[in-house]
């Protein structure tokens, strides 16, 4: 007989999309505060308890079945002709029959879900009552490592990764099966787990349930995910209690230790515990961003490929880019520099509790990726906004990338971009290339060692930059323009800002504040330790520059 199991076949949102789910994923809710994470797992839990309930976001939810309806039997108690199944419910064997041929599901479903809650999942590690383990089978999680000890080695050797520490089950407490946490004790010559020796040295350990939430939350979720026959599984924070290492250790665990036949909906505000699931490159993940409009939850999915495109990007990878799906909106900007003067300035001029702490502020490494991070951030539909220096529009095909990640259409812009062009081709650049081979040489006549020095190297990348006049844009911003080409920038201007795309107009950031002369870095470092960001009027420029984050 083939295993009789209940799975989520579909789900209806309150904002009309429905997402069908195979029998092994992990859908993973993410979105901001509010924004009807847990709502869902409610929703789901709510349709198993009571079809009828209204539900607020997961309006209609499909069931299917597989397996044989005589597999299910053989998991009831039989007691006069009626069927225990579970704790609770009790069926006519033709009810039972009719239920799980009719596909009437929903009063059966209970039995095959778990809903781990943040607080029910602390309470999961409690010694729970001994039972007959040759006449009654287990009911708990606790139960079931009573009676099987390759799972209870597997589950210690996974808390032991978390927390450098055994958990142990005692055998031998009488009515009660506790749970002891510690070096696990040695057995001595003639010692068994029952042996009152063995047991004497294992009643000295701590017991789970007196230890900290982290260790408790921990082994709640362990118990139940991983020693339950439940074919779906609702976790509503896993991380919650946990350090930064542990979430995502535990996301690790969850994707590689999960049984194939098992769903899992996890709800999360944790960028560690989302890259702990990435991490496994797992094929069956599915990420959905929960974006709340009034009463309304909108649900973008990001499949698989996505995740691979973004995933395999080192860069996007190891930053904090994850974390625009806990954000209402992203600022990315090029470099890490930016990101911090920017979001400092914007903290002084606002409240940073009222205005930036919903706003998170990241960089891609350069221009050439930005185009990646927007679009796998607007796949989530997650609102974005770009800074990108004024010598972005240099490199037409970048900036059409760009602007197109965006929602831009090239052929709305290019008239706007060739007159700029145009413009900056026609203007004297500040070295010709007689000027720029000459300072070339200077340099290089000046290296005695074989292997060209780094700042040797840099002070050539300057020359070159200074044989074209966009190196005096950039120094220069908007300012540089007049007549057509400063109409065409104005206009290119203001529709990259209507689709969230800001471009530095006084050039780049280091002219924002040009009393200090430095770059990179060292600026940023000089200026927010020395500047006065709320009242300098040097920095009225940057001000109303970075008010505009607010107004898009």
């Amino acid at each position: 007989m083939s295993e009789a199991k209940i799975y989520v076949k579909s789900i209806t949102f309150n904002d009309g999309n429905t997402y069908e789910f195979d029998h092994s994923d992990i859908i993973v809710f993410t979105g901001a505060n509010n924004s009807g994470k847990s709502q869902v797992l409610h929703d789901i839990m709510n349709y198993f308890s009571n079809k009828n309930i209204p539900r607020i976001v997961a309006n209609n939810i499909i069931l299917e079945n597989t397996g044989d309806i005589e597999e299910l039997k053989s998991k009831c108690v039989n007691r006069n002709g009626m069927y225990f199944l579970g704790r609770i419910n009790i069926y006519h064997p033709d009810s039972l029959n009719e239920m799980w041929n009719n596909k009437d599901l929903h009063q059966i479903a209970p039995y095959f879900v778990n809903h781990l809650s943040t607080e029910n999942r602390l309470q999961a590690a409690s010694p729970i009552r001994a039972f007959d383990a040759v006449n009654d089978n287990p009911l708990n999680p606790i139960q079931e490592l009573y009676i099987n000890d390759k799972k209870e080695a597997e589950l210690s050797t996974l808390f032991h990764q978390a927390f450098n520490t055994d958990i142990i089950i005692n055998r031998g407490a009488g009515s009660m099966i506790p749970i002891h946490v510690g070096q696990t004790p040695v057995k001595e010559s003639g010692e068994d787990r029952v042996s009152i020796a063995y047991l004497s040295k294992l009643k000295e350990l701590p017991q789970i349930q007196n230890q900290g939430d982290g260790m408790r939350s921990f082994t709640g979720i362990l118990l139940d995910t991983f020693t339950s026959n439940h074919s779906i599984t609702l976790i509503d924070e896993p991380e919650a209690f946990l350090h930064p290492p542990q979430a995502r250790l535990l996301g690790k665990m969850l994707v590689k230790n999960s049984p194939c036949s098992r769903q899992l909906f996890i709800s999360t505000h944790s960028e560690d515990f989302l890259k702990g699931l990435l991490d496994t490159d797992n094929k069956n993940i599915k990420v959905i961003r929960i974006n709340r409009v009034d009463n309304i939850n909108h649900m973008n999915i990001l499949n698989n490929k996505e995740i691979t495109t973004f995933w395999n990007d080192s860069i996007l990878r190891y930053s904090n880019i994850l974390s625009g799906l806990f954000h209402s909106k992203v600022v990315i900007c090029e470099s890490d520099t930016d990101c911090r003067f920017y979001q400092a300035m914007l903290n002084t001029i606002h409240n940073e509790d009222e205005v930036g702490s919903d706003i998170l502020f990241t960089h891609c490494g350069g221009k050439q990726r930005l185009k990646t991070v927007i679009s796998a951030l607007k796949s989530l539909n997650v609102k974005t906004i770009t800074i990108a220096d004024i010598d972005i529009l240099n490199d037409c095909t970048t900036f059409r990338e760009v602007t197109e990640s965006t929602g831009i259409k090239w052929t709305d812009i290019e008239t706007y971009w060739t007159i700029i062009n145009g413009y900056v081709k026609d203007q004297r650049a500040q070295l010709e290339t007689s000027e720029v081979k000459q300072q070339i040489e200077q340099i290089l006549g000046k290296v005695t060692v074989q292997q060209l020095p780094v700042s040797i190297a840099d002070n050539i990348k300057k020359v070159i930059k200074l044989s074209s006049a966009w190196s005096k844009v950039k120094e220069t911003g908007k300012s540089f323009f007049t007549g057509e080409s400063y109409k065409a920038f104005l206009s290119l201007y203001d529709i990259c800002k209507k689709n969230g795309l800001l471009i530095v107009p006084v050039g780049e950031l280091e002219c924002f504040y040009k009393p200090d002369s430095n770059h990179g870095t060292k600026w940023v470092n000089n200026v927010l330790e020395t500047v006065n960001l709320k009242n300098n009027p040097e920095l009225n420029d940057a001000r109303k520059f970075v008010e505009e984050i607010l107004t898009i």
